[in-house]
């Protein structure tokens, strides 16, 4: 058996890079025993690793890219839908003032794009009144 201070030397020279396999061989086999100086505790797993082939220790990983995949896919379809919700909901209310028209100037304004802010104002004047009007019609009079 070879003594603590030759096999610190042969772990200063593995770790150097400069042992031959044969040397290796013997480090493996050295940790690899039950009787390994307590100075030399520290390298017994790093050895034992060594001994065994260098295993990988296998991580699980969560597959990043294909999440991501996902997620930008959902979205994207998220945007185009509701891209066409906010289409289809300004279709319809363009559709309820189709003919609508506001002269301005003197001149006819058929625009809807252009003239549908100023009917919505309107609209909410003239409900402001009617609700104004139901407020005043139930005051009793004395």
């Amino acid at each position: 058996m070879m003594k603590e201070k030759e096999i610190q030397q042969q772990i200063e020279r593995f770790l150097e890079g400069e042992t031959s396999n044969e040397e290796e061989q013997t480090l493996y086999e050295y940790f690899n025993c039950q009787e390994v100086a307590s100075s030399l505790m520290p390298y017994r797993e790093m050895f034992l690793w060594f001994a065994a082939g260098m295993p990988e220790n296998k991580c699980h990983h969560f597959p990043v890219k294909r999440i991501l995949g996902i997620a930008a896919s959902l979205l994207l379809l998220f945007g185009i839908g509701f891209g066409m919700w906010q289409y289809q909901k300004q279709q319809e209310e363009y559709a309820l003032y189709e003919g609508s028209y506001i002269i301005r100037n003197g001149k006819k304004l058929t625009d809807i794009k252009q003239i549908l802010p100023e009917l919505k104002a309107t609209e909410q004047e003239v409900m402001d009144m009617t609700k104004q009007q139901k407020t005043n019609q139930e005051i009793p009079t004395i």
